[in-house]
């Protein structure tokens, strides 16, 4: 085996022990709120209190993933994430089972994955060639998408068999083994950055990294369409859990297959990315799946049958898949090796402030109006944004593959271009 690709199967090996858990206690999280409550308030509460500590601490993860060794703060943010895992399971141990409880370990964790995941997308280029990456970040995807079969079975059965507790320590296991073969086992190459242990500008970097976002054609247009896409989708993506208990029953096993049947569609998907790679152009590939996603929203919003439904849910799964790689892909081709890790954190940012703010509007308006017509109202104006796209040629000509050139223009925070 060559010397990246074991370097390889070793990361994307530590990544999805440490993954394993940490779904395993989202889906518990979302369930034991959906199923508690039954309340689109409480749903949003559980929104802010996962994305906002994350949009606060985003674009410094960024400076951090570009300046600092990105295996140190993978190790710091899983072992917090762990902590912050512990000391709640063991105050459910105890009797203290509090919602709030619930929100102080979304606040936890969301701080910890802040710090993880840009210092994660930012490695890949450095262990990958640039002509693999597409095809790792289609594993990486089905890794991600394999778990989300096997997994919500696994956890609506321990959650119907044991307390959520235990569900916490099984996260607290997992990131431990993940941790301890960061340590052990992976070594990853310094970066130029890391090298040079340049004084860190919090301000100035973090500043230097917007506005090469802002004055990147391509970053710009892809945040614009993510912020506003995201902001829409936060409907389906969060209420449907709630949704499934008013229109169809709140049985545990319904939203597990729910979850089962996403988890499918995104297996699907990530084989098909990684063995045909999307069309020539790989934009046209990403609008048209977001499009699609969209509507399957559509079909959401028109509850029938709930074994349509999920078909419907795991169908939306399998464009997500095949679109997510494309997007990853892209951005790493594109953005100079200097900035990648602030690009990810802005995408983040993005994405982060997007949610909250869908769910603050969503959230409480699925308490005062059918669940289902907000679903349906959002899911159109979804295709509409992901219909636009396709007819901007500018844009859709940086889906294309450009020829390898020795000397690459790089693009500096002014927006001026350098050889």
């Amino acid at each position: 085996m060559e010397k990246w690709k074991k370097r390889v199967t070793l990361f994307l090996t530590s990544q999805s022990i440490s993954l394993l858990g940490s779904m395993m206690v989202m889906y518990a999280i979302m369930w034991y709120i959906a199923l508690d409550s039954d309340s689109g308030l409480m749903m949003t509460i559980m929104v802010l209190c996962t994305f906002i500590p994350s949009l606060i601490l985003t674009p410094f993860a960024g400076v951090w993933a570009d300046r600092l060794n990105r295996k140190a703060l993978m190790i710091v943010a899983d072992l917090a994430i762990a902590l912050v895992t512990l000391v709640i399971a063991i105050l459910f141990f105890f009797g203290i089972k509090d919602i709030w409880i619930i929100f102080i370990v979304s606040v936890g964790r969301s701080i910890g994955q802040a710090i993880h995941q840009p210092a994660v997308s930012a490695v890949y280029p450095q262990i990958v060639p640039e002509d693999k990456l597409l095809k790792v970040q289609g594993i990486n995807q089905g890794i991600q998408s394999a778990s989300m079969v096997g997994l919500p079975l696994l956890a609506g059965f321990l959650l119907s068999q044991i307390s959520i507790e235990f569900i916490f320590l099984i996260d607290v296991i997992t990131a431990a083994i993940a941790v301890w073969m960061l340590i052990f086992i992976i070594k990853l190459p310094k970066h130029k950055a890391e090298e040079e242990k340049k004084e860190i500008h919090y301000i100035k970097d973090i500043k230097d990294g917007l506005v090469y976002a802002k004055n990147h054609k391509f970053v710009l247009s892809i945040l614009v369409f993510g912020f506003l896409f995201v902001f829409l989708m936060a409907a389906p993506a969060f209420l449907t859990y709630i949704q499934v208990g008013r229109v169809f029953g709140g049985e545990l096993w319904r939203l597990t297959y729910l979850e089962a049947f996403f988890g499918v569609g995104m297996v699907l998907g990530s084989i098909t990315i990684s063995l045909w790679g999307g069309f020539k152009n790989r934009l046209k590939t990403f609008f048209i799946s977001y499009l699609l996603i969209g509507a399957g929203g559509i079909g959401l919003g028109l509850p029938y049958d709930f074994w349509i439904y999920i078909i419907v849910w795991g169908i939306m799964g399998f464009f997500m898949s095949l679109s997510s790689p494309i997007l990853v892909t892209l951005v790493q081709e594109k953005v100079e090796p200097e900035y990648i890790g602030r690009v990810f954190s802005v995408y983040g940012l993005i994405q982060t402030a997007s949610m909250p703010l869908g769910m603050l509007i969503f959230g409480p308006l699925a308490d005062q109006m059918d669940i289902s017509h907000v679903i349906l109202i959002t899911s159109i104006f979804m295709v509409i944004l992901s219909f636009i796209p396709l007819f901007m040629k500018n844009l859709m000509k940086e889906g294309l593959r450009a020829p390898k050139i020795e000397n690459k223009e790089m693009m500096t925070a002014e927006g001026t271009l350098v050889k």
